[in-house]
């Protein structure tokens, strides 16, 4: 499946020698002002909100999908953690609008919208997922949160390990919140594409495609 809109450090040179040129770094960051920015920070402070609700009587289901590549890890990483990479892999997914980039501590941290067309029954409905990655490059894992209509949280952890014999084992560890008459549909849809895209993009990775 949670906004603090930041801006570049500013730096000056009389800010050098005095006493805040030694507090805490501020993170630099990208911003990419477009379209959907204002529905992702609607969004994401629903989230947050909702983050801090102790009363959540939102239904949960876990679900883990270990797969296991014919790649070295830096090269299953590296395609791995790359979100753009998931389209045209990924069954809904058809763009990914990113809204700002920042490195906090050695964490990439990106803020973006999910194009997805969901299949409903007959019909298919334009989905926005409003989402954050964190990208621990030096741990070699990274994890996400997502939040769409109506009240649907993804929870992500994907993790990569060194089998020794030149491939790699990804696990992605999801975690999905709904509403208790959504959550079966939430849990099926939600772990049938990622399952999906995992084979893609195993089978473009093997075949040198990625």
């Amino acid at each position: 499946m949670r906004f603090v809109m930041g801006c570049a450090l500013a730096v000056v040179a009389s800010a050098l020698s005095s006493p805040a040129a030694h507090a805490e770094p501020t993170p630099a960051c990208a911003e990419s002002a477009n379209g959907y920015t204002a529905e992702w920070q609607a969004s994401w402070s629903i989230y947050q909100a909702e983050q801090r609700n102790s009363s959540d009587s939102r239904s949960v289901l876990e679900a883990d999908l270990p797969i296991t590549i014919a790649a070295a890890p830096e090269k299953v990483w590296t395609v791995y953690s790359d979100i753009r990479n998931d389209i045209g892999r990924h069954p809904f997914l058809k763009d990914v609008v990113t809204h700002r980039t920042c490195d906090e501590d050695g964490i990439q941290v990106i803020d973006f919208t999910a194009l997805e067309d969901i299949p409903m029954g007959p019909v298919t409905f334009p989905g926005h997922t409003q989402a954050q990655q964190r990208i621990h490059a030096a741990e070699h894992y990274y994890t996400s949160d997502s939040w769409d209509v109506p009240d649907i949280i993804t929870h992500q952890r994907i993790t990569f390990t060194d089998n020794g014999d030149g491939t790699t084992t990804v696990d992605e560890r999801l975690t999905f919140l709904a509403d208790p008459a959504l959550i079966q549909f939430t849990a099926d849809n939600g772990t049938a594409s990622h399952r999906a895209y995992q084979l893609a993009l195993k089978r473009d990775i093997e075949n040198g495609v990625l």
